[in-house]
Parts: structure tokens; C-alpha cells; sequence
């Protein structure tokens, strides 16, 4: 339910954040999106003593909105049952630069 919802909002406000474009017959990495060109350099942060034993820091990166980067702060999550934070990737394929979001994963069992 909570990928539906976030689909759902997505989809709501990708006319609001504008359109991102593919070039043609470039296929992107599952989960990637084609994009303008590679991320800044990350920001160095630093971070304060976790708040429960259950949580895990978030690095900050860059996420790409659908027409720039943006950063996200680094932060402190508790993870979802069983699953590991999976930072965003930044991948260049035949002269493409891709985007792949990051998101809590759960390894196959």
C-alpha cells in the first residue's frame, strides 16, 4: 500500500516539478530515469548521537526533481523490518547520465 501511495503522489505532482527528458531508444536501468547530466558533489555533514538504538543514518544526497538536483539532508530513520537503506546510484550508460533513486530494500531470502 505505501508503494501505491507514493506512487500516487508522484504522479500527482510531476506536473508541478516538471518533466524529466528520455532521450529516444535509450533504455534507463530498472528504476532509473534519464538525466541532465551527473550530481554535485555531495555535501559533507556531520550528525548528532542516534536517537534510539533502532535507527540507522540516511547519508544526505543528491535527488534529481524532474528538472535539477536537490539535496537531501542526511537524517536518522528507523528502517522497515529486515530491510537496509540502498543509497541512490548515478550511473552513465552510452553517454547517458541515469538517475536511480535510493530506498529502503529487503534482501531475498
Amino acid at each position: 500500500m505505501a508503494k501505491a501511495l507514493v506512487r500516487y503522489v508522484a504522479c500527482a505532482l510531476a506536473p508541478l516539478l516538471g518533466a524529466c527528458v528520455i532521450e529516444a531508444g535509450v533504455a534507463a536501468p530498472p528504476g532509473g530515469v534519464a538525466v541532465a547530466g551527473p550530481p554535485p558533489q555531495p555535501m559533507q555533514e556531520l550528525h548528532a548521537a542516534p536517537p534510539s538504538e533502532q535507527a540507522v543514518w540516511v547519508a544526505g544526497y543528491w535527488h534529481w526533481t524532474g528538472m535539477q538536483y536537490t539535496w537531501i539532508p542526511g537524517h536518522w530513520d528507523r528502517p522497515p523490518p529486515g530491510a537496509i537503506w540502498r543509497p541512490p546510484r548515478y550511473v552513465v550508460r552510452e553517454g547517458t547520465h541515469f538517475y536511480e533513486p535510493g530506498g529502503w530494500w529487503r534482501p531475498p531470502r
